[in-house]
Order: C-alpha cells, then structure tokens, then sequence
C-alpha cells in the first residue's frame, strides 16, 4: 500500500472548488457575439469546462444571444469561490459553475435559474495495476487521492456507502485534480477519484490502469452544472433572464441538431488552445443534456429541483456544508417555465 502522500486538508472555501476543473486566477476576455449598441449588458463569468460552458460559448459564437438583444461581457474563472466571490460582491451579474453552485446560492450568495447539464458519469476511480484493485470492495486499506467536495468526492463517497466501507477505512489525500493525477502517475497512491478528462491523463500517466468504477451506475452521485445571478441584479432583470434563457434554448437545440458541428464549433470559438477536438467529444460522453421539451417536462415535474436537492445532500454529507436548504429557496424554475411554454 502507498502511504506518506498526505496532502493538508483544503479549508473550507477551497472545498467548493469546482467540480470539473479548477486553476487560480480570473482572465477577461472580448465578447465574441456581442450585441448592438441597444443591447442589454450583462457581465457573465464561467469556468471553462464543456459541461459547464458549452451553450454559453456556442451561443455567442453563433449570436444567439445577440439575437435577443443581449451583449455578454464574458469573463472566465478557474475556481468557483472566485466566480462566487466576484458575483456576490457584484463585479458580475451571473456566474456559470459546476456542481458547487449549489452550496453558494444555497447558503444566500445567489439564484440558480437554469441547469446546464447533468453529469451523470464524469466521475471516475482509476487503480495501479499493480495494486489489486479492481472493484470498490478492493479500495479497504488502500491510499487514494481526490479533490474533497467535488464531482469525484462526492462519487467516493457514494461508492463507498454502497460497497459499505467507511471512509475511515482507506487512506484518502487531498489536492487540487491535477496534483491528484500527478500523485497516481508517480506512483505514490493506489487509486485515484477524477473526473473526465483527467482519465486521459491517468491513463497516459499509468501504463495498463484498472478503471474501477464510474459514476454511470450511481443516479445518486450525479450533479448539476447551472447558471445562477447575483440576488440584487436577479431581482430587477426579469426581461434579460428570460432572453439568456431563451438564447440557452437556441443554443441546447442546435446542438442536438448537429451535435459534432456544434462541438466543433465551440472548439475553435473558445477551446483552440485548451483542448482538441476528440477531447471535448469524450467528455460530453459522459453527461446528460436533454432536448428542450424534456428539460421543460423536468422542470414542471420538479425533477430539476430534485437533482439540485440531491447535489446539496450529498455536500451537507460530504461536510462541505453545513445544513441542508431545499433547492426551492435558491433555485427559480420559473423563467425556463415561462420562456419553454411559449417557446415550444
């Protein structure tokens, strides 16, 4: 077994890392499909991760946005405490994030009023090959790295609970995901719990790596990607939200219309240089994005609240935050209702 990796414990804020990718540091950019000069501004940041930011990016490539009277002011973030802190201190008016949207719109800092997408399998575990792991019962005694309160923790901790193996039972490390890859290619842990596409790179790191088990078979390890507002500009926008949401459906039909065209085009728009082409198709692989009339059926059904319920469960269980909110105070279905009833 591989010990003496131990790695401190993040503070509290860096728990809300978000879940699929995370840096330091906030970049401007331009805002390609800017609107005309009537149009209304408002200041967007993201985090750069295709479930995250994929109809964001095609739709300002492809001005669907512009087309509702909209100028998106873009700015991407690498962490989400930093795009929280710029949305709750108003520097921005709406934030695209991961799963750890949830604990800060939960907790005040924010309305959530449209899911992005459902990652239902981004999560991973990968084990040396000559460690003897190959299912999660084999994890018992065994040293592991994560990113704690992300995506890939919170699959751990439901492969666990399933395999009835408490945490307490493994040596588990905690560092940022590409630290925690570095760790498994270098040997000094057993097993790793990542998300796509970092199971790229523990492959290219680790010659013959077992894929242990993906978060494809855990409906409760799954967790939201969405768009959420600062309170304060939230409360007096009704008109634009409803045309970033109206935008959002012009870009999620287009991709499900010409799904490599689309990809591709979001590539070349705002992934030249981060990531080819083949690796963006992979990640999309493993998370869910429904046609527009299936998002409208979930969100009148109240399927929606209850994923984004399920992301706060499992954090509250994770200790990444203390109580437990139900999503209908944070999160607003009301304007994709509005926008998919007359738009569809």
């Amino acid at each position: 077994m591989r010990r003496g990796f131990g790695i401190a414990v993040l503070a509290a804020a860096s728990l809300a890392l978000a879940a699929c990718g995370a840096l330091d540091e906030e970049d401007s950019a331009p805002p390609p499909g800017a609107g005309d000069e009537d149009a209304t501004t408002v200041r967007v940041g993201h985090l750069q991760t295709i479930a995250v930011d994929d109809k964001l990016q095609l739709g300002l490539a492809e001005g669907f946005f512009a087309d509702e009277g909209l100028n998106l002011e873009v700015t991407q973030f690498d962490t989400g405490v930093a795009a929280s802190q710029a949305l709750s201190g108003g520097s921005i008016d709406v934030a695209l994030m991961g799963a750890v949207s949830t604990n800060f719109a939960s907790q005040g800092q924010g309305t959530i009023f449209l899911a992005n997408a459902i990652e239902n399998a981004t999560a991973q575990i990968w084990a040396q090959p000559d460690s003897g792991t190959e299912t999660i019962e084999d994890l018992r005694g065994q040293s592991i790295i994560t990113t704690e309160g992300t995506t890939a923790d919170i699959f751990l901790m439901r492969a666990l609970e399933r395999a009835g193996i408490d945490r307490s039972e493994l040596d588990v490390s905690n560092a940022d995901m590409s630290s925690s890859v570095q760790a498994f290619a270098s040997g000094s842990v057993d097993a790793v719990a990542l998300w796509v596409p970092f199971d790229l790179r523990a492959q290219e790191g680790v010659e013959d790596a077992v894929l242990v088990d993906t978060a494809a078979d855990y409906p409760e390890a799954a967790v939201m990607s969405s768009w959420m507002a600062n309170n304060a500009w939230y409360a007096e926008n009704e008109e634009a939200v409803d045309a970033m949401v109206r935008g959002w459906m012009q870009a999620n039909a287009a991709m499900h219309e010409d799904p490599e065209g689309s990809l591709t085009t979001i590539q070349e728009a705002a992934y030249a240089n981060q990531a080819p082409l083949e690796e963006l198709q992979h990640q999309v692989e493993f998370q869910t994005n429904y046609p527009n009339e299936e998002w409208l059926e979930h969100y009148q059904s109240g399927h929606v609240l209850d994923l984004f319920d399920n992301v706060q469960e499992s954090f509250v269980e994770l200790g990444a935050v203390d109580d437990y909110v139900d999503a209908e105070e944070y999160v607003d279905t009301d304007p994709f209702i509005r926008v998919g009833e007359e738009a569809l």
